[in-house]
């Protein structure tokens, strides 16, 4: 995984599913992150719906379930 200072999100922060992601993502959810890595290759970005150079992360769901989301589908919770 390669962490820079441009990530939007760190590991255990609690964050919301935005409302227009993909129903696959459960929009509107509250999750932690629990893992973070910056989409270097093509493959990765077809499979996770991002484009090179965005981060994806792995978010947990109430319940342990988790999922790899890219980072335009999160969002700050407060």
């Amino acid at each position: 995984m390669n962490y820079t200072a441009d990530n939007k999100f760190d590991w255990g922060e609690t964050v919301k599913v935005k409302d227009t992601a993909p129903i696959t993502f459960r929009p509107g959810e509250i999750v932690s992150v629990c893992g973070m890595a910056k989409t270097d290759s093509k493959v990765l970005a077809d499979k996770c719906g991002s484009h090179i150079g965005e981060w994806i992360y792995t978010i947990e769901y109430i319940g342990g379930s988790d999922v790899e989301i890219p980072e335009h589908y999160l969002e700050k919770y407060f």
